[in-house]
């Protein structure tokens, strides 16, 4: 039996990256399914969701109001259009998925009107606004965090299924010492850098943090007197800074696995992305939550930093001198971090048997 199965979420890769890895693995155990993707012109779907291999449509983007202003008014017009567009896209529908982001409020929207089935997966442990419009309508609810279960409502009711990652990064988990070596060596020498040296990678999500971009090259010099190497995704809108011997910037990395491997310590954003990739990897981070939302990248990061995975810093607080008078600190507990076991991690399975099941049973 042949299905068409929706899936809405973009803008960032916290909300594209779980989104593909779960329709990555409905491709590959119900090949003959068709896997569609909806999202916005502006978001970072329009990259990783094609070169995934999967179909994009779009949706007008509707942001929702965090204060009363003019576009306050124009909204409830905006995101009526934005369900009118919508609902096009989900009559043909078995069933409808969502990941958070801009484009699912109007798709679950469209879907209740339409009785098409929806499930929806939380990734962080603070809910966002998108599925918390959501979850009346759901059939089913995943998420990544047991707190965000704590919630009152539907979200009591809620799977905990853990965060769907790249099946690169879970198979990196159970390579052997050598095979690690090797991945880490190899990309070691496409940065051109030295494998005798300790190596920081900094993110600061999918889009970049000028904060933590300021922090970094302000501490240059720190990491040249102490021998360390950086690697640093700055962000695709952000300028790249002049490259020297020990420091690498970058637009965007493509292959985290890899740079999980080659990297020593870990400076990045708190997304809950970053928090399931980092505990998967095993790898210890310094972690800057986003000061805005509803706090959920504190949340996120409250796991790895009761582990000891994580040393946690407010935005406000991380700044060059911050790095500088605690870099001792810190690379004393990134060089003795032992991680403890990591599990299997079958979230993508989880999800992916549950929509078969859902779409199979027909109810």
């Amino acid at each position: 039996m042949s299905a068409k199965i929706l899936f809405a979420g973009g803008g960032t890769a916290g909300h594209v990256e779980p989104a593909l890895a779960v329709a990555n693995w409905l491709h590959t155990n119900k090949p003959d399914w068709e896997i569609t993707f909806v999202g916005t012109k502006s978001g970072l779907e329009n990259q990783l969701v094609p070169n995934a291999g999967f179909q994009l449509l779009h949706i007008p983007k509707v942001l929702m109001p965090r204060q009363i202003t003019p576009a306050t008014f124009i909204w409830p017009i905006k995101i009526v259009y934005a369900t009118v567009k919508a609902l096009k896209i989900c009559r043909q529908s078995d069933l409808v998925i969502g990941f958070g982001g801009y484009a699912c409020p109007p798709i679950y929207l469209a879907a209740a009107i339409l009785r098409k089935p929806i499930f929806i997966h939380e990734a962080n442990a603070i809910p966002g606004w998108a599925n918390r419009l959501g979850v009346p309508f759901a059939d089913q609810i995943f998420i990544a965090f047991s707190r965000a279960g704590q919630k009152i409502g539907r979200w009591r009711k809620a799977q905990l299924s853990g965060m769907p990652i790249r099946a690169e990064i879970i198979a990196a988990v159970h390579l052997s010492p050598d095979e690690a070596t090797k991945i880490r060596q190899a990309q070691l020498d496409k940065w051109k850098l030295s494998a005798n040296k300790p190596t920081i990678l900094v993110f600061g999500g999918s889009q970049g943090s000028r904060h933590i971009n300021e922090a970094i090259l302000q501490s240059l010099s720190i990491f040249t007197e102490k021998g360390v190497q950086v690697v640093h995704s700055v962000g695709r809108n952000n300028p790249l800074p002049p490259s020297t011997e020990n420091y690498l910037p970058v637009s965007y990395i493509d292959d985290m696995s890899a740079a999980y491997h080659a990297a020593d310590l870990v400076i990045a954003r708190s997304g809950a992305l970053t928090c399931a990739e980092l505990a998967a990897v095993g790898k210890f981070a310094i972690l800057i939550p986003l000061p805005i939302g509803n706090g959920e990248q504190a949340a996120n990061a409250a796991d790895l930093q009761i582990a000891g995975a994580a040393e946690v810093v407010d935005d406000n607080k991380f700044n060059a001198d911050w790095l500088i008078s605690n870099w001792d600190q810190i690379w004393h507990k990134a060089s003795n971090y032992q991680p403890s076991v990591r599990g299997e991690f079958s979230a993508s399975q989880i999800i992916g048997q549950a929509i078969i099941t859902r779409v199979g049973s027909g109810k």
